[in-house]
């Protein structure tokens, strides 16, 4: 009996010690675009007030004016074409510059959305080769190429020369040419993919994988991603729906994002995944639910509202802890009886199947209707 007991207190131990300490739950609330100078005031002065780190993945034919877009060349369409303009006049694009210095220096991070905003899916890896390169060119000589050189900032050229590590590619089409050109052009992380709600990230062929989320609509079964063009697809397919519905819509959006959260912050901590737009489709509804969102969670003990390459680093160090991670084998918050939204006893988690569905209907849905900014 004595034996049977000093072998069981000795398993006790060993799942004591197997248990690793429990992760910070991290959000992470990112913008695609960077046209919008109003909506970059509007979205630092938010980040200021609320303590929070935006990541901006940054469009390179923003900062090329109108009059010079035959110095970009799409890798498929050809010379001087995009899908979401160019940069206006050159007198515009200093100011947009002069934002995303601000950014910068504020603790943001800016990373990188390709040129032109095409379905990269099919591209070659000579294709997105040329992309990366065509970002970068158009960043490091954004201030000279628009009468601005003397404004500047010291540090601009070795950040978009050696820290710009993140990606999104643009209508999250990715394909097999992408993956070997991201770890050729020095890229660290990537955010294009689509994954469960519980997903830890996991780097694939030396890339991190931080991807979008697929998630259940609240009050309803559709199912669609943890972004605000996809919400505004789903509910208004794509086209400003009746002003009536606009509350509705931004509180539909922000319980979904509650359960988002809530189901991974008393769960497996498996990091919040947000993605916006510089627009404010259906009345600002999604503008709204997101600064909403932020304000409900950003705030919360053991929540940290950063940028993707904090989270890169908290991934690096934590790398030997990441199955255990995935696991929740850590002790686990108690969910308080009176949860703004109560959670569901059913995993929040969207089967594979749901998931590939998703996956499959991205690029039609962004087809069908222009991905554009306001102005």
């Amino acid at each position: 009996m004595l034996k049977f007991l000093s072998i069981l207190c000795l398993l006790i131990t060993s799942t004591v010690q197997a248990k690793v300490n429990r992760p910070t739950q991290y959000v992470l609330l990112a913008f695609d675009g960077s046209k919008s100078v109003p909506f970059w005031k509007e979205s630092r002065a938010f980040a200021a007030e609320n303590k929070i780190g935006f990541t901006y993945f940054a469009s390179g034919v923003y900062f090329l004016a109108d009059a010079d877009k035959n110095n970009y060349v799409e890798p498929k369409m050809g010379v001087g074409k995009s899908n979401i303009g160019f940069g206006g006049a050159k007198a515009d694009i200093p100011v947009r510059l002069e934002q995303m210095q601000a950014a910068m220096e504020e603790g943001h991070e800016v990373a990188s959305h390709a040129n032109a905003h095409f379905d990269g899916s099919s591209y070659t890896q000579k294709m997105w080769d040329s992309e990366f390169s065509q970002f970068t060119s158009l960043m490091l000589k954004a201030w000279k190429n628009n009468g601005a050189a003397k404004k500047e900032p010291d540090y601009w050229k070795d950040y978009f020369t050696n820290h710009v590590v993140g990606f999104r590619a643009p209508l999250l089409g990715v394909g097999t040419g992408l993956w070997p050109a991201l770890k050729d052009n020095g890229y660290l992380y990537d955010t294009s993919r689509v994954d469960k709600i519980s997903y830890w990230p996991k780097q694939i062929n030396g890339i991190w994988n931080f991807p979008l989320a697929g998630v259940k609509i609240y009050g309803t079964t559709k199912n669609t991603l943890s972004m605000d063009y996809n919400f505004y697809y789903s509910q208004s397919k794509g086209a400003a729906g009746p002003e009536s519905k606009y509350k509705e819509y931004e509180d539909q959006m922000y319980k979904t994002y509650m359960n988002y959260f809530q189901s991974n912050y008393y769960g497996n901590r498996a990091p919040v995944h947000i993605g916006h737009h510089f627009s404010k489709w259906n009345g600002g509804a999604y503008w709204k639910a997101m600064q909403h969102f932020a304000k409900s969670v950003c705030s919360q003990p053991e929540v940290k509202c950063v940028t993707y390459k904090e989270l890169m680093g908290f991934m690096e160090e934590n790398k030997g802890n990441i199955d255990a991670y995935q696991k929740g084998d850590f002790e686990k918050l108690i969910a308080p009886k009176n949860l703004e939204i109560k959670l569901s006893k059913k995993t929040q988690d969207l089967s594979e199947m749901e998931l590939n569905q998703l996956r499959a209907n991205q690029l039609n849905l962004h087809f069908n209707t222009h991905d554009g900014e306001e102005e």
